[in-house]
């Protein structure tokens, strides 16, 4: 591995960077014990000039060409690929087809039903407020029915209690013209026992045995009481009476100040579902044509003509333009690396190049592999015209040797 090269080759230049200072020591002591009388004797001061300049400190690593930010693109809903303009390694520009879906005629369906019933659910809506008056209007009249029937249900059921069907003067007048009717029948009916075969008496009886019955009929209802049955059916129509007239009042409360607000909410809720669904809707019409979102490279196009694909996404899109590192430290160099360090990069491919950049990430946990722990982070290569051609025609994944500075 590229990374355990490179460590061990730091540790050798340590090692020996060591030696040479530890010589130098040694040699500058026996130097000094072969002369001392002469030190002794007259010493000597040496002078060097003072100089200004930069100290430069270097951490080794490995890094390998990525692309930053990949976009997977699909359609809106799942379907055939009819259509498909591009495969891996295709330079597009924003705005370029890439493909396109089938089954247009059911989308473009799907946006029209869906479309109508949210008008229709804006409709309701809007007839809710609009007939607002009209309905409180009706509702108030239907409560007003009502209560003219409760009050003719409660004077039946009155009127027809004993001792309630008529006044004192009704009551006279009835009793009055019963013995009237009572007295011209017994006449009648002598004057035809004398003569029983003359035709205008027995016409004369008949008469007055009508109105007879009619005035015992009157007096027995205006003094009479009703039965069982009758009393059941008065009770039975007053209760219906108020029950309308309770179910009416609660009908003109709902509606007197607007629109039952329970009804509101139901309308908004459809009209809020319809709207949502004619949206996907339209987002689904327009997804079904992929434009590139940006001037990049085709990674990949994991589908063919006439497959059926799902909204997940089948090709990948990236802008290669500017090239960025993966890199990997040995975690003994955290103490040289910050966001911002200075890289320089020299390619497997490009072994004659070196470039620049910047390091512009940094991940909080170390990465291990093979019991060895790694900084890992993201540089950006910082390229001119001039090199610019050499990267970017480079293949993902290839391989450098990266200093940070």
């Amino acid at each position: 591995m590229r990374l355990l090269k490179t460590i061990r080759e730091k540790r050798w230049k340590v090692l020996v960077l060591g030696l040479i200072v530890i010589g130098g020591a040694i040699g500058a002591y026996f130097a000094f014990r072969q002369a001392p009388d002469a030190q002794a004797s007259e010493p000597q001061m040496q002078t060097a000039s003072v100089r200004q300049g930069d100290l430069e400190v270097r951490a080794s690593g490995s890094g390998v060409l990525i692309a930053i930010s990949p976009m997977s693109l699909g359609f809106g809903a799942d379907g055939p690929l009819a259509e498909s303009y591009v495969t891996a390694g295709n330079i597009v520009q924003a705005g370029d087809v890439l493909a396109v879906q089938g089954e247009q005629e059911e989308l473009e369906a799907a946006v029209a039903s869906t479309e109508l019933t949210m008008l229709e659910a804006q409709d309701a809506l809007d007839s809710l407020s609009e007939e607002a008056d009209l309905v409180a209007a009706q509702a108030q009249l239907a409560l007003a029915e009502a209560r003219d029937a409760l009050e003719d249900a409660e004077y039946d059921w009155t009127v027809a209690q004993r001792g309630n069907r008529a006044s004192q003067t009704t009551l006279d007048a009835a009793a009055a013209e019963l013995a009237l009717a009572e007295d011209s029948l017994d006449n009648a009916k002598q004057q035809l026992s004398q003569d029983p075969d003359n035709d205008m008496r027995k016409l004369n009886v008949a008469e007055a045995e009508q109105r007879y019955n009619s005035a015992l009929w009157a007096w027995n209802w205006y003094t009479g009481e009703p039965t069982n049955i009758q009393q059941d059916l008065l009770d039975a129509q007053l209760a219906v009476a108020q029950a309308k007239v309770t179910e009416a009042e609660r009908a003109y409360e709902q509606v007197a100040n607007g629109p039952d607000p329970e009804q509101i909410a139901k309308a908004e809720l459809r009209l809020e579902n319809a709207l949502a669904s004619w949206e996907d809707a339209k987002s689904n019409l327009e997804n079904a044509v992929i434009v590139a979102p940006i001037d990049g490279t085709i990674l990949e196009v994991s589908a063919s003509v006439g497959d059926y694909v799902t909204d997940k996404g089948f090709i990948t899109i990236a802008n290669l333009s500017e090239p960025h590192l993966e890199i990997y430290l040995d975690e003994t160099d955290l103490d040289k690396v910050d966001l911002d360090s200075e890289v320089e990069v020299i390619f497997d491919a490009l072994p004659n190049s070196i470039f620049s950049g910047h390091v512009i990430q940094l991940d909080p946990s170390l990465y291990t592999t093979q019991n060895v722990s790694t900084i890992k982070g993201i540089a950006r290569l910082d390229l001119d015209e001039a090199n610019a051609e050499q990267v970017v025609t480079l293949p993902l994944g290839v391989n450098a040797a990266v200093d940070v500075i």
